[in-house]
């Protein structure tokens, strides 16, 4: 198998300078000779972007630039394997699942919590777990961290510290790695590949956080112009405070623009849901949708996807109560 992997930044190839870490010049070349090593019967090739990414700098247009790389390389191999940083890593993970649907290769997204030129680190675990996942598992867009193969669009970190910094709380992991994988079986429909990478844009989808004493004044900045959607994070099953009559103008307001408001729970676990509680009736009336139990980086990066698309606000809408990989129940 002939294997490309793209290192995009991140942790896993930084060392350390008088002024914190930093990315190592030496990586590519170094995690090359380790992947030989570890699998000499196959072939990788090891890009190191020019302009390497910090996660914490991410931008959907680094989604369209690593998007366009792998499309650019799609014919020449036969899996692909991407390195991140870990802070936004959920995020772009999830952005390549949408513009890569049903894809007929495997693409994993990868990286650590140490870097790889420490003595004990967890880069090389993760990066040799990524290669067993693509010689061995499904096809698709995958994140692999901590021994657990997670679909792209349910993966989230949930860990500053630990080695097991993603888990993927309302879907099943595709695979665990033990001494021997654990495979989850899904009986999938076969579906044609449908790869779209439409011109991403920052500044297009805002968040909107519910907390106590959030006012209107609050949201009214986030608001502005160029946002073509939300994502409003709620309490619990889809919350938010209704008698605060300005809050509730100012979504209506924004829906009768053109903004698609999506929301989804601040709980870790479990989905929104519609007419539950008087106050989550009040979001529906003022045209907010629900986006069940999605996770908040895939309706981030979900929303940003169709708007790029050009759709239409009530296609958007309609759209995005589909799951399109995995994303939504």
């Amino acid at each position: 198998m002939k294997i490309y992997v793209a290192y995009t930044g991140g942790t896993i190839g930084m060392v350390p300078s008088d002024q914190g870490y930093v990315p190592g010049k030496a990586f590519a070349a170094d995690i090359l000779r380790h992947l030989n090593d570890y699998q000499p019967e196959h072939g990788f090739d090891v890009y190191s972007y020019k302009r390497l990414i910090d996660s914490s700098n991410a931008t959907p247009e680094d989604w369209q630039t690593i998007a366009e790389d792998l499309q650019s390389k799609w014919h020449d191999y036969d899996a692909f394997i991407v390195l991140h940083g870990t802070d936004t890593m959920a995020y772009s993970a999830a952005a390549l699942a949408f513009m890569f649907q049903h894809s007929r290769k495997p693409i994993v997204v990868t990286g650590s919590q140490i870097p790889m030129i420490k003595k004990r680190n967890d880069a090389l675990s993760n990066v040799f777990g990524a290669v067993d996942a693509v010689l061995n598992g499904p096809n698709g867009v995958f994140l692999f961290f901590g021994g657990k193969l997670l679909e792209a669009t349910r993966a989230r970190k949930i860990d500053t510290s630990a080695l097991s910094a993603f888990q993927s709380p309302n879907f099943l992991p595709r695979g665990v790695l033990g001494i021997e994988w654990e495979w989850r079986k899904m009986h999938l429909p076969k579906q044609p590949e449908c790869f779209q990478i439409p011109p991403m844009a920052s500044g297009h989808v805002t968040i909107l956080p519910v907390f106590p004493g959030v006012q209107a004044t609050h949201w009214e900045g986030l608001l502005n112009k160029p946002v073509k959607g939300a994502v409003l994070y709620s309490y619990g099953t889809g919350n938010a405070p209704d008698q605060d009559a300005n809050l509730l103008n100012l979504l209506q307001e924004a829906n009768d623009r053109g903004v698609v408001i999506v929301k989804v729970s601040q709980c870790g676990k479990g989905a929104v849901s519609s007419g539950t509680y008087a106050v989550g009736s009040a979001l529906e009336r003022v045209g907010v949708i629900s986006g069940r139990d999605m996770t908040f980086e895939a309706a981030f990066t979900k929303l940003h996807f169709l708007i790029a698309l050009g759709l239409p606000a009530l296609e958007i809408k309609n759209t995005f109560s589909k799951t399109l990989a995995f994303d939504i129940l």
